[in-house]
């Protein structure tokens, strides 16, 4: 399989990942910074343009992953389901509903396939608990709360973004496990434009998730992502740093009978392992949890919950 990737940023990790991968046959990828290119050519080997047909209207390319901003998304995903090119897209789907409902259509218009890159789904903390509730292992989930935390390093990250692009993967996680809220109630406070914290509460029938995003941490605190699963009959408990210094991660179950560290598959790179989901379905057709549908569904809350805290 052939790879075009758009984008530099994030673009450039990705491309690494492929790399890697045996069955990619080629990558380009495209960038406006000359020096940057210049780089990841040296770097990784791979062709690189600072035009962006290059790899549009390159036939060869079967596979294009856009890794542009976000409001870019929507243009650029759909010009590449008109060339006929299956889409990997980073989250998040679009800066806009409207645009999100358009990559749908164009899916279904031109009969080529959209992943995007809901990686939350593939972590393997994550995906542990997703087990845990599907297995019916502890009983009832009663109530789950899930935070991402991290001091001002990502750019703007106040009212106008941080629901969107920050606390949309724990969205995108809680959408997965317990679908789209009844109800949703929400809070927030702001430094500044750049800086906020967001708390919501998503109320199911039986269920309630509390989702806390923040940008507003010093720069000496870790970036930090964490969740506790309040089932009948037990507790879960993960906690993650990220430093300089290095990561740090715990995932506990608790029980009336013992205290469990968890370790199983913690090793593994969910942004690799959602790259290699996408080359599989590509291949065979399979299935995907990766689908514009999921990626809407999470969106259309995460844009409930921005509403609320406008107002």
């Amino acid at each position: 399989m052939k790879v075009g990737i758009l984008g530099t940023g994030f673009g450039a990790y990705h491309a690494s990942i492929y790399k890697k991968i045996s069955s990619i046959e080629s990558v380009k990828i495209f960038g406006r910074n000359v020096d940057k290119l210049s780089n990841i050519k040296a770097d990784l080997g791979i062709d690189v343009t600072n035009n962006i047909d290059d790899i549009l209207n390159d036939p060869d390319i079967d596979l294009i992953d856009v890794c542009l901003p976000n409001h870019l998304h929507t243009e650029y995903v759909i010009k590449a389901l008109e060339k006929g090119k299956n889409v990997f897209c980073e989250t998040t789907i679009s800066s806009s509903l409207e645009g999100a409902e358009a990559i749908a259509a164009a899916e279904n218009k031109y009969g080529k396939r959209v992943f995007i890159n809901l990686f939350i789904l593939f972590h393997p903390s994550y995906r542990y608990l997703h087990q845990v509730i599907a297995n019916n292992e502890l009983g009832k989930l009663r109530e789950i709360h899930v935070k991402r935390l991290t001091p001002a390093i990502w750019g703007s990250l106040g009212f106008e973004t941080i629901v969107t692009n920050l606390m949309i993967h724990e969205i995108d996680f809680v959408t997965w496990i317990l679908g789209e809220p009844d109800n949703i109630y929400a809070v927030g406070s702001s430094k500044n434009n750049n800086e906020a914290n967001v708390t919501a509460l998503l109320k199911y029938s039986d269920t309630a998730a509390v989702i806390t995003g923040s940008s507003m941490f010093p720069k000496s605190y870790p970036f930090t992502v964490e969740y506790e699963a309040i089932f009948d009959n037990g507790v879960i408990i993960y906690h993650e740093e990220f430093s300089k210094n290095g990561n740090s991660r715990n995932l506990t179950k608790y029980t009336s009978y013992e205290k469990e560290e968890i370790i199983s598959d913690q090793g593994r790179n969910p942004y690799e392992e959602v790259i290699r989901h996408v080359l599989e379905c590509c291949d065979t057709g399979n299935e995907t949890i990766l689908s514009v549908d999921r990626a809407l569904s999470s969106f259309r809350t995460a844009l409930r919950i921005k509403g609320l805290i406008y107002k």
